[in-house]
């Protein structure tokens, strides 16, 4: 992404494995799973992650929050290619949430870790506790740390946001920032990710990025407008929504027949 290349995922919120894998196989990038707001137990997560590696994408984690220190670690000892952290306002949120994706290297608890340093279990860095050292100094830079830009706050802190140390992605979740910026009640949906405050929020948020050299995110398959201003990380589709839509289109369709081929018999 950092070379140009603009990557894009789907987000799975069915917590169907079989679901997931062909979701991957059918050639995202990336797959979202979210955690957030699906039916998602640390058992079903490890199944996701394998069932996305199977497929052939990167897997990323939606977790709880910039407090969920504990899902953000489950995430990372199980497998997790990166997280992305919803609800974050402030700068010292974003610090916080990187804490829970690094290690310590230094100072105070240098010695000390999460359960995956001491038995190894990320599956992206194999080689039993004999690697425990490389494992520590080498486990930081593989995963990836997003946190979504959808709060008012988080639009006027974007900058310090986007100044953070090990932060790779501000993603902008567009429904829940125009809510919170007043706009959805204003303008209605889908009027309001059109008004010209909008636009001005996600140039602002375009712009913090290209500053800090960190990646622009959007939950938007609108690629012809975004791409141009710097965005790069795209969830495009949802696994749940695309199986409505398609099972809604092709009952549509089916009905259709049904009742041609009744009213043939009626002739």
């Amino acid at each position: 992404m950092k070379e140009g290349k603009a990557m894009m995922g789907c987000a799975v919120n069915s917590s169907s494995s079989l679901v997931a894998e062909i979701c991957a196989a059918t050639g995202f990038d990336f797959l979202l799973i979210d955690a957030q707001h699906s039916a998602v137990n640390p058992e079903t997560l490890r199944h996701l992650l394998q069932a996305c590696h199977a497929g052939g994408a990167k897997a990323f984690v939606r977790v709880g929050g910039h407090n969920d220190r504990v899902g953000i670690q489950q995430a990372c000892d199980l497998g997790a290619d990166g997280v992305l952290v919803p609800c974050v306002r402030t700068k010292a949120d974003v610090e916080l949430a990187v804490s829970c994706c690094k290690y310590p290297m230094s100072g105070r608890g240098a010695v000390g870790g999460t359960r995956s340093v001491f038995v190894n279990l990320r599956p992206q860095l194999p080689g039993g506790f004999g690697k425990l050292f490389d494992y520590v100094h080498n486990g930081n830079p593989t995963v990836v740390v997003a946190v979504q830009i959808e709060t008012k706050d988080a639009l006027e802190n974007v900058e310090e946001i986007c100044s953070v140390d090990g932060l790779d992605i501000a993603f902008i979740g567009p429904g829940d920032l125009a809510v919170d910026m007043g706009l959805g009640r204003e303008c209605g949906v889908p009027a309001c990710w059109g008004d010209p405050r909008f636009g001005a929020a996600v140039g602002k948020v375009a712009a913090a990025c290209k500053a800090s050299g960190v990646i622009g995110g959007f939950w938007n398959s609108g690629l012809e407008g975004t791409i141009p201003q710097g965005f790069r990380f795209f969830v495009v589709d949802d696994d749940v929504c695309a199986m409505q839509e398609t099972l809604a289109k092709n009952l549509v369709g089916f009905q259709e027949k049904r009742q041609t081929a009744l009213a043939g018999l009626a002739k």
